[in-house]
């Protein structure tokens, strides 16, 4: 058999003042949980289409993202939150 060589994986370079170690988490620098009940603080975690955004765009943990995204919906069903943007 020929064997065929392994690809390099791509890994983006960051810029020097943005490494893995300097992104943390909001809610677990904060020491704080997300809540339905708080609107404001949802609305950051959402786009203008009123999509969830990523976990790469809002830089929050894995675990904290679920959560994020398991509230914002829980908003919408409570109907603190629109489903949709309202066009006129």
């Amino acid at each position: 058999m020929i064997s065929v060589p392994q690809q390099k994986r791509f890994i983006p370079k960051l810029g020097k003042d943005v490494t893995k170690k300097n992104i943390k988490c909001h809610f677990c620098v904060t020491n704080s949980e997300p809540d339905y009940k708080n609107i404001a603080q949802l609305k950051s975690f959402i786009s203008e289409k009123f999509k969830i955004l990523s976990i790469k765009t809002t830089r929050l943990c894995a675990k904290h993202q679920r959560k994020v995204a398991k509230e914002i919906k829980y908003a919408r069903m409570l109907a603190l939150l629109p489903f949709v943007p309202k066009y006129k």
